[in-house]
């Protein structure tokens, strides 16, 4: 899958058996349930019901850069330097992106790492300024 699609879900059907079926992989099931779709489900990963309707984001190879700054790299809320900084990563550390996404330009440069955990870090502070 290279493009985002949508997904009824069937009887017997669970996010590992839908994540067998559309990524090969049945371990990337925290993938579709972090994709727009905790609000579908609910807390409980387990508990999906057939017609509930399912964003599947598109499989994407992972962009794996390291930190470069002097100091440190912000890891925020939102592709932003207003967004809440979750965490703080310092120079030589090696992060792991899913998709690059167009942001807050900063020092010339708009792209942002979105990573699994939810967060974003400018690609300015990295070793892979474009991703």
């Amino acid at each position: 899958m290279t493009q985002p699609a949508i997904y009824t879900v069937q009887p017997g059907d669970s996010l590992f058996s839908i994540a067998q079926r559309l990524y090969g992989d049945g371990n990337k099931w925290p993938i579709i349930y972090d994709y727009c779709n905790k609000q579908v489900i609910g807390p409980n990963p387990d508990l999906i019901r057939p017609g509930e309707v399912l964003y599947i984001p598109p499989t994407v190879l992972t962009c794996k850069v390291t930190v470069t700054p002097p100091d440190v790299l912000n890891a925020r809320a939102l592709p932003n330097t207003q967004s809440a900084i979750l965490h703080t990563f310092t120079q030589g550390t090696v992060l792991t992106f899913f998709e690059v996404v167009i942001g807050e330009t900063v020092g010339g440069n708009s792209n942002w790492g979105h990573s699994d955990q939810g967060y974003y870090c400018w690609l300015g502070g990295t070793d892979h300024p474009n991703g």
